[in-house]
């Protein structure tokens, strides 16, 4: 089971700045004041997702270690120097690390920068789930990559909001019914945003079967919608690709995976409202314990039941 942890790291005071920075970091020159430097950290499993930002400029060094680490300029230009090769990145790009060499990554002043770092084992193993073959490794990634693209926006978007500091996201990755989920569409759409040598085969039309294994596999999440059941997990049990069952999902029940673990899962919260009564619980508590974001669980709620779940919960009178 994944768990999460979050870190946070505040530097402001320019005259303790040398011992309160990470040894990792050092200013590009001398800090002016007002200083500022932030980190917020996620650690979800093999996923690292950091997003720094500061007044003054930094080099940053990054890791020798096992794992693909990409850096995404939010605010500001990022210079980088990786297996001898110069990167001169701005947003709408990102600078695409390989694992082991050692990188330093160069801002200016008044930067933003998000950095994504993942175990290079579980990035290879969501390709071979995904194609349902062994790819050899490791796996070579264009050291730059797009992400003005429609897959590119969509991956930086969901690391946006991994490293994003609202109750709501604490609250999705705290649990892993719903973080073990985002963690694997992380590496999904990395994969389909990437360029590496198995990009196109991704795109490639795959043979669907009959409907007995994705009979099992509904009969297996109405019988334990509190588990995580991400694409990855239900695939290894019908013993097919990712690609392939969720092709056999289109093909026998028109909506993918994900479509029926929400409507189990929406049933159950359902049932939690009417069995409570106003003051035990709330409609954030019941939504959160479904993996639901609440402004979704209200949206989708309303959808299928006709009423709000506030309605339902204080009882049939307010119905």
């Amino acid at each position: 089971m994944t768990t999460s942890s979050f870190a946070d790291l505040h530097v402001t005071d320019v005259g303790r700045v040398d011992a309160q920075l990470p040894p990792a970091v050092h200013l590009d020159h001398v800090p002016t004041a007002p200083f500022a430097f932030h980190v917020h950290r996620v650690t979800c499993g093999p996923l690292v997702v950091e997003e720094t930002h500061g007044t003054d400029g930094i080099h940053l060094r990054l890791p020798d270690r096992p794992s693909y680490q990409i850096g995404v300029p939010v605010r500001g230009p990022l210079h980088a120097d990786h297996r001898g090769e110069e990167l001169g990145l701005g947003p709408g790009d990102a600078a695409v690390f390989s694992p082991w060499p050692e990188t330093t990554v160069v801002t200016g002043d008044r930067f933003d920068m998000l950095l994504f770092d993942v175990g290079s084992a579980a990035l290879e193993d969501m390709l071979e789930a995904l194609l349902g073959r062994t790819v050899p490794r490791p796996l070579r990634l264009l050291t730059s990559m797009t992400v003005g693209t429609a897959a590119g926006r969509t991956w930086a978007d969901t690391v946006r909001l991994v490293a994003g500091t609202t109750a709501d996201t604490a609250a999705v990755l705290a649990d892993p019914m719903s973080a073990e989920p985002l963690q694997e569409t992380l590496l999904v759409r990395l994969l389909l945003a990437a360029d590496h040598p198995h990009r196109d085969a991704l795109d490639e039309r795959v043979p669907t079967w009959g409907p007995r294994a994705v009979r099992r596999c509904v009969e297996y999440i109405e019988a334990h919608p509190e588990r995580p059941l991400t694409p990855a997990g239900l695939a290894a049990d019908a013993g097919l690709s990712i690609r392939a069952l969720e092709g056999c999902w289109l093909r026998h029940r028109e909506v993918r995976p994900g479509h029926d673990v929400g409507r189990v899962r929406l049933g159950r919260a359902h049932r939690d409202l009417q069995f409570y009564r106003p003051g035990e619980t709330t409609v954030t508590a019941v939504a959160r314990s479904w993996g639901f974001r609440p402004q979704q669980f209200v949206a989708a709620y309303g959808a299928r039941f006709g009423r709000s779940p506030e309605q339902t919960l204080r009882g049939p009178a307010w119905a």
